[in-house]
């Protein structure tokens, strides 16, 4: 049996230059980062039927390829040439839909652990562009770059694309002090809600034009944030978290709702943080906070 762990992501700076709307009018750059929450992928041959197994949040017994229906699933297997005699299980450590990048990290791990079965080894730029060509071009999920390719490194990224959508990602190296002491001041806070991120996504994409100055502003604040961060200045760092969530709430109206708003001014108002931003598409999910106080 092969058994691969991969990594939820947070985005740091940056999130949504990595768009292509965004991203072929001015070029993306964002900060993303791996934390220790996974996404397990169990996988292993049928040495005696011909049958696909598929254990997700559903589970299914097909005879052909064409009859399963998680289509992630089925367009991962089609592409890798693998159309029986497989079982295949995932388990996830955290809820999904809640802006950790649960479908891309499900995507990478599952590309990493059937191309080792088949004794193929591939690198991480290959394995973000494949994971990324399945998911955007051939399911058409809406979303950009940066989930497939933090999946896919690991650590702490600093992630530019051209406007020709070519990538490069570079290690943005932390000494281990500072880096505790980001860990004990970053926290994630639930907010108990989940959402659709493809349609928060989509509703920017019909009105791009009005908002590329709002992702310029965003994208703005990345170099700085690489700063505060190899720092580990965990006031500024929450003060970005803060500009950027002002700034984020703009993009649409369904980034943020009554619910979201009050969890944020209450946690503010305790005076126990600096600054946070909800992580990923919006709508949901998980706060970013940078605590004032560190954590044990």
């Amino acid at each position: 049996m092969i058994i691969v762990r991969t990594p939820f992501r947070l985005p740091i700076a940056g999130g949504g230059t990595d768009l292509d709307f965004y991203y072929k009018k001015r070029g993306g750059d964002l900060i993303s980062a791996t934390i220790d929450q996974y996404v397990y992928i169990l996988i292993s041959k049928r040495p005696l039927d011909k049958k696909i197994l598929i254990q997700n949040t559903e589970t299914q017994f097909a005879n052909k390829l064409d009859k399963v229906k998680n289509k992630l699933f089925r367009e991962v297997l089609n592409q890798l040439g693998l159309k029986k005699s497989i079982q295949i299980a995932n388990i996830s450590t955290l809820p999904t839909k809640t802006g950790l990048g649960s479908s891309s990290t499900l995507t990478v791990g599952l590309i990493k652990g059937l191309l080792k079965m088949k004794n193929i080894r591939i690198n991480k730029n290959k394995l973000a562009k494949f994971a990324y060509e399945i998911e955007r071009k051939k399911l058409k999920f809406d979303g950009g770059w940066q989930d497939q390719i933090i999946a896919s490194y690991g650590g702490i990224q600093r992630i530019r694309i051209n406007k020709k959508g070519i990538f490069k990602s570079n290690s943005i190296k932390i000494k281990k002090s500072k880096l505790l002491k980001l860990q004990r001041h970053f926290i994630l806070v639930y907010t108990n809600e989940i959402r659709d991120s493809e349609k928060i996504i989509t509703e920017q994409r019909k009105n791009h034009q009005e908002i590329i100055k709002n992702y310029d502003v965003i994208k703005s604040k990345v170099k700085i944030m690489e700063k505060f961060l190899v720092q580990a200045n965990i006031a500024k760092i929450g003060k970005v978290f803060h500009d950027h969530w002002l700034e984020k709430k703009k993009l649409t109206k369904n980034m943020s709702n009554n619910k979201l708003n009050k969890i944020y001014e209450k946690m503010m108002k305790s005076k126990l943080f600096y600054g946070g931003k909800i992580v990923g598409a919006g709508g949901g999910g998980f706060y970013l906070m940078a605590s004032k106080s560190p954590t044990k």
